[in-house]
């Protein structure tokens, strides 16, 4: 039983010695050393409206530029509807150049012919009519025949006066009212097909920025809904490192401080400066290291690195000396 207790001990007296050694070794020569991960700004892209993505462009991993297309939604609705408005823009123009010209002149001519007969048939049926007034007083015609004069008298009049007025509005022209209606209608279509284009442009995914895809979430077929994201991108050479800081170390960094950003991947370190250093307490991320190993509570700053390039990944472990 003692000798149990006393190897729980030394193994006790082991583990102490070596976390302060290891103390002692992160801050040999007033030198601090803290860790992090390397981190860069991402964008998450999606669609502005529902529908199925019939094209996907771009995969995990590929390098993109801004302006580069990275998938589409299934536009056929969209074209058809275009269509339709280009055709119908079509046909209401072709309307609206005949109201502004007015009516063809063989139009006008026949009009005023048809007006010129029936002005002479009025005339006729006018002294017609008189006539058998006339006789009707002198008792010399009969009822009838008086009777048949006067309806076709106010038949003719009524044909002259239709006459008339045809030939006159072919003279004149259609009214400023329906050409300024035609137009009206024209610019509400061309509003409409401007519309559509628009939203067929919205149905095409496109980046924002130069960079890097870290994650596709959707496939060709499936279905995104607005705001849901689809590919998450983060900027191209634009890497920084989150790291965290004990309390107790808290005055000794500041922002500015340059700072030397040491990793696995190459022996020279690459040089940055402390950008940020957050003023809220948090619970020590399960996957970070700090100088006291096991604090409670720790203080996110953050390192922007000054020259980066494609040998960084997101998410890869450094760590940071003060210079």
């Amino acid at each position: 039983m003692k000798k149990a207790v006393t190897i729980l001990l030394i193994i006790g007296f082991i583990i102490i010695g070596y976390f302060f050694f290891q103390k002692q070794n992160l801050l040999k020569n007033n030198e601090l050393v803290f860790y992090g991960n390397i981190d860069s700004q991402t964008s998450t892209l999606s669609f502005r409206f529902l529908g199925e993505i019939s094209e996907i462009y771009k995969d995990e991993g590929n390098l993109v530029k801004a302006g580069d297309k990275l998938a589409e939604l299934d536009k056929s609705y969209l074209l058809n509807k275009l269509d339709e408005l280009k055709s119908q823009i079509s046909l209401n123009e072709i309307k609206l150049s005949k109201l502004e010209k007015g009516f063809r002149q063989e139009d006008i001519a026949k009009a005023k012919a048809n007006l010129d007969i029936s002005k002479a048939s009025l005339n006729e049926a006018r002294i017609s009519f008189n006539r058998q007034a006339k006789l009707i007083k002198l008792k010399a015609t009969s009822q009838d025949a008086y009777t048949k004069a006067k309806s076709n008298l106010e038949s003719l009049e009524a044909n002259f006066d239709l006459a008339k007025a045809e030939y006159e509005k072919l003279k004149n022209g259609y009214e400023k009212e329906d050409i300024a209606s035609q137009i009206e209608l024209i610019n509400s279509l061309k509003i409409n097909a401007e519309k559509i284009k628009l939203d067929i442009q919205n149905y095409s995914l496109t980046s924002p920025i130069d960079g890097i895809i870290q994650t596709k979430f959707k496939e060709i077929g499936e279905i995104a809904n607005p705001g849901e994201p689809v590919f998450e991108i983060s900027k191209k050479d634009n890497f920084f490192v989150r790291a965290y800081i004990d309390e107790p170390y808290m005055g000794k960094i500041k922002i500015g401080d340059k700072v030397l950003v040491y990793s696995d991947i190459k022996d020279e370190p690459y040089k940055g400066h402390i950008s940020f250093i957050s003023n809220v307490a948090e619970f020590t991320p399960k996957n970070v290291q700090t100088i006291k190993l096991r604090a409670d509570l720790v203080y996110r700053f953050k390192v922007d690195i000054d020259k980066s390039d494609d040998k960084l990944k997101q998410g890869m472990p450094v760590h940071i000396k003060l210079k």
